[in-house]
């Protein structure tokens, strides 16, 4: 057996161990970006839709918002 190899050796499998856990970490890292996306979107669409029923809500009032002294 090559010397070098039997000193490098354990050092490649780490390093390689490394590169695969960084790889696959950011693939997750990707996912929870996305769902994240998804999330703000609907709140938003979420918001959108509060503002426009509280917008007909004041055009169109039900009964007078001014007070009666």
């Amino acid at each position: 057996m090559n010397p070098a190899f039997g000193q490098w050796g354990p050092v490649a499998v780490i390093v390689g161990g490394y590169l695969l856990g960084i790889y696959f970490q950011n693939r997750r890292i990707d996912d929870l970006r996305d769902s994240m996306n998804r999330r703000f979107d609907d709140l938003r669409e979420l918001l959108k839709s509060e503002v426009k029923r509280l917008d007909e809500r004041f055009d169109c009032p039900e009964r007078p918002m001014v007070r009666q002294s």
